[in-house]
């Protein structure tokens, strides 16, 4: 079965998100972890995403210009359930986030998360929940191909 505009969409876009990510993420982790690192972690991440608007046009006026962009009920559904699992993965990783905090305030560790590294874990899981929509995108659609 011939793929749709929209699920040849979501795999290029969770393929195009994960290489950026594999790339930004350890990067930025580091950065954060140095006091003295914002201006660089504000060039790493403007060029990262500037890298990935750039991939993203190319390759979905490339998609565009080979089909239809039309949708339906099936894709509508597979949009509502996908955003769905990514509103959950959101709440679990801020949850998660927000506990860590909370903990180690609690707790008085001597070197509490400065807010270089909780921006980039606000990014991480930000990522992760569109990651989450975008693999249930492809999965529906698999699974309702076969």
């Amino acid at each position: 079965m011939d793929m749709s505009f929209q699920e040849k969409s979501a795999w290029g876009s969770l393929i195009a998100m994960g290489l950026f990510a594999y790339w930004f993420f350890p990067a930025a982790f580091d950065i954060a972890d140095d006091s003295n690192g914002a201006s660089e972690l504000f060039f790493l991440s403007v060029g990262c995403i500037v890298g990935l608007i750039i991939i993203e046009v190319v390759y979905q006026s490339l998609v565009a210009a080979t089909g239809s962009a039309e949708s339906d009920e099936r894709d509508a559904l597979i949009n509502l359930r996908s955003e769905r699992n990514s509103g959950w993965v959101l709440a679990i990783g801020l949850f998660w986030l927000v506990g860590h905090i909370v903990a180690n305030s609690a707790l008085e560790v001597p070197e509490p998360m400065g807010g270089l590294l909780i921006a980039v874990w606000i990014l991480f899981t930000l990522t992760v929940s569109e990651f989450a929509k975008l693999a249930s995108q492809v999965w529906y659609y698999r699974v309702d191909a076969g």
